[in-house]
């Protein structure tokens, strides 16, 4: 009884893990989004394929040490055609100190021989090694800057994230709060049919004021409904840029109030002057693109000789009969090579190219200046859309303030009958629209404020 009664717990254990809900504040989505996002994997697999092609460099240019077998069959041996040089040789010696009388042995025959054997084997061991070249050691060097440009490139990538998950948390956040809102109203509503439900049973009010509360608690109700549905569809976007599991639920821990606790005034204040476009990732990427280009340009403008050494040995077999022990062995050779090779006409390839890559490096620095304009206007603009934004959250405020206290007063005329329920509805829907407007401008001070931090390259993980 005891075993069954454990086993039946630990089942209910099991199936509350599996449902519970998985708990993100902002900066825990992002980090889970940055860790799971498949355009990080590849920006990773991106840098790994850079570090590759710096070792691939270096490796071209080190040492290397082949060994090898090669074996020929000359099934149709090769005839070199050779004038017969020993006869005219001997008449020579012959007419000088044997005959009185010389004796011409006329034109000298060609003869067909060859000298290649029918099987040829050989082993060797080939070392190559190269001993200066500078254009190489430029080579390597822009490989290794390629390396940083694809971390930068990451970066971006990595702020693009930041900037989806952050905006679809806040989306989801509106729906949250402008959820409680409603739910309140709902609330004050339905104590506000009861009471007049009691009322106008006591027969101190109308059926037509019983009707227009149910007819408001009804619209408030759809409304929840609605965004009970929206919540859903603005989580499930969360989890879309999180790469998080759809069939999994999340829940979110952070509020639009405390975001809005956190920022500070002085950042309504900031000076232009404290604009700093290091801090932009997209800035760094030019940089070292520019970087780049100069390597690229000053590769091409090298013309210096380059030397490399090369070790040879080997020992070859030939033979008319592979197995025949009575022909020569192997036979052994070696030597050792140097090749220096220096680029005296190449038809201005190397200068062509030079002019394209100057003409490349140009074009960014004209990006470089175009991104820095570009990057204070935006900074300047979402500034002044923060301010505005504040400026506009806190009359949004006041408004609900204000509405609040009119409905308020509106109530207590009506339970002492003095009002009338038209102007409760006024008032409540005046109150709906200031709330609404409230929960929007709340949304604009924090949606503007992370604009801003993106123009400033402070969003960052």
């Amino acid at each position: 009884m005891k075993h069954s009664l454990f086993i039946f717990l630990l089942q209910i254990v099991s199936v509350y893990c599996a449902t519970a809900q998985a708990e993100f504040s902002l900066d825990q989505a992002i980090d889970y989004a940055i860790k799971s996002s498949n355009a990080m994997k590849a920006e990773v697999l991106n840098v790994m394929d850079a570090e590759a092609r710096v070792q691939e460099v270096k490796s071209s240019g080190k040492p290397k040490l082949n060994l090898g077998v090669n074996y020929n069959y000359n099934f149709i041996r090769p005839i070199q055609p050779t004038e017969d040089f020993i006869s005219p040789a001997i008449f020579d010696i012959l007419n000088q100190f044997v005959f009185q009388q010389p004796i011409d042995p006329g034109p000298p025959e060609t003869f067909e021989i060859t000298f290649a054997r029918k099987h040829t084997l050989a082993g060797y061991a080939d070392f190559q090694a190269l001993l200066f070249d500078p254009v190489f050691l430029k080579g390597l060097k822009a490989a290794k800057v390629s390396v940083d440009l694809e971390r930068l490139q990451s970066k971006i990538s990595e702020r693009d994230i930041i900037i989806e998950v952050t905006k679809a948390y806040l989306g989801t956040l509106v729906a949250y709060e402008n959820k409680t809102i409603i739910e309140n109203n709902i609330f004050v509503v339905e104590t506000m049919l009861h009471e007049t439900t009691q009322i106008y049973k006591a027969g101190f009010a109308e059926q037509l004021d019983v009707t227009r509360l149910e007819l408001s608690r009804d619209k408030l109700n759809m409304e929840l409904e609605n965004l009970t549905q929206l919540i859903e569809v603005s989580k499930n976007l969360v989890q879309f840029h999180m790469n998080y599991p759809f069939d999994k639920d999340i829940l979110l821990t952070d509020n639009l109030q405390s975001m809005l606790d956190q920022i500070q005034l002085e950042d309504d204040l900031m000076l232009a002057s404290e604009l700093r476009y290091t801090d932009r990732p997209e800035y760094a990427v030019i940089n070292k693109a520019i970087e780049l280009d100069q390597l690229d340009i000053e590769r091409l403008g090298l013309r210096w000789p380059i030397l490399r050494a090369n070790i040879n040995i080997q020992e070859s077999l030939q033979r008319d009969d592979l197995f025949d022990g009575a022909e020569p062995g192997f036979l052994p050779a070696g030597f050792i090579g140097l090749n220096l090779k220096y680029p005296l006409i190449d038809g201005r390839e190397k200068k062509s190219k030079q002019e394209r890559a100057k003409i490349r490096q140009e074009l960014k620095e004209l990006q470089r200046k175009d991104f820095e304009k570009g990057m204070e206007l935006e900074v300047i603009n979402s500034m002044t859309a923060h301010r505005n934004a504040k400026k506009t959250l806190q009359n949004r405020e006041d408004a609900v303030t204000t509405t609040e206290s009119i409905y308020d007063i509106t109530q207590i005329k009506f339970r002492e009958g003095v009002g009338s329920s038209v102007e409760i509805s006024v008032a409540e829907n005046d109150l709906y629209q200031a709330q609404a407007a409230y929960i929007s401008a709340l949304y604009d001070v924090v949606l503007t404020k992370t604009d801003l931090d993106i123009a400033l390259g402070k969003l960052n993980n």
